[in-house]
């Protein structure tokens, strides 16, 4: 009987997470990711600013390492592109005018966060164990990108240090501001994903107490905040890998990083390149489509999905 109710709860975690993925690669709640009342990063971002390893004054460099390590493992990222500081946020810009159909990016397959290379890191008995114990899929690859995090000596160093400390989204509410969504029209679905975040969160740090964190001392030790960010990082930067949308979160380094908004001027194709559909001037801001690079990425990395739209075969 327990194990029937461990299964249930694992069901429902999976698919609220899964609810809450969907939801971002939509757009469907970018607008309220913002504390109530903060009208400076209204519509922005949910990412906050100034909050990457180092602060804002070594942004350049921090990028210029990123783009070489990015690189060096195989990966292409255009010469024309920066990363800045702007409206309270932080993006990818052009620094001089790119022109159609040059490549913006080329994303190598061995650059790939995920169970996978969990599985393949100097950890990986630990997370075998963890998958035999039947740990939330989801909770492993979020342990996984938190272990990394806190390694200053990690392979992925180089992309942690561009990721963002904070997160300005709806988990960042106060249960006071969640419930004042209910009162604002058109809010209610907002409130709903608030609250069914938090329950999944709750859910996986449960598991977390219970199951990790008595049996891996010095390996897999993390604070209530550490998973936090974690799962923040899982929801907004993450990617689906399952056919329906359900199974293992996948990070990719650089794809997460441009603000997301629908019908970007980009052609994605399945063999990992993202090129410009149009002409792109200096200073104007590179954003991507995040339903249209799902496809593209899942598609490159080998799992399907139901609608590719848009990609070129």
């Amino acid at each position: 009987l327990a194990q029937d109710v461990l299964l249930k709860e694992m069901r429902v975690a999976t698919l609220l997470l899964l609810t809450v993925l969907l939801l971002g690669l939509s757009g469907a709640f970018g607008q309220f990711f913002v504390r109530l009342g903060d009208e400076k990063n209204k519509g922005g971002d949910d990412k906050a600013v100034g909050d990457a390893a180092g602060g804002e004054q070594d942004l350049e460099a921090r990028w210029k390492n990123f783009v070489r390590w990015f690189r060096e493992n195989g990966g292409i990222i255009s010469s024309k592109l920066t990363l800045k500081e702007r409206n309270a946020r932080i993006g990818v810009y052009f620094k001089e005018r790119m022109r159609r159909g040059e490549t913006l990016v080329s994303f190598p397959r061995t650059l790939r966060l995920d169970e996978k290379a969990a599985l393949k890191s100097k950890v990986g008995h630990v997370f075998r164990e963890l998958k035999e114990k039947e740990v939330y899929p989801d909770l492993r690859v979020l342990l996984y990108v938190v272990y990394e995090f806190k390694d200053t000596e990690s392979f992925w160093r180089p992309y942690m240090d561009i990721l963002p400390r904070k997160f300005n989204n709806i988990m960042a509410l106060t249960d006071a501001e969640l419930r004042k969504l209910l009162r604002r029209p058109g809010c209610e679905n907002t409130h709903n994903l608030g609250v069914q975040m938090r329950r999944t969160f709750n859910k996986f740090y449960n598991q977390y107490k219970q199951l990790v964190e008595p049996n891996y001392p010095g390996v897999l030790q993390f604070t209530r905040d550490d998973l936090l960010w974690g799962f923040n990082v899982l929801v907004t930067n993450g990617w689906g890998t399952g056919a329906d949308g359900t199974g293992d979160k996948i990070l990719v380094p650089f794809s997460d990083i441009p603000a997301h908004r629908r019908e970007s001027a980009q052609k994605a194709s399945n063999r990992g390149f993202i090129s410009a559909a149009k002409e792109y001037q200096a200073g104007e801001e590179l954003t991507f489509d995040y339903g249209l690079l799902n496809d593209a990425i899942l598609a490159f990395y080998g799992t399907p999905t139901p609608d590719c739209r848009g990609l070129k075969r």
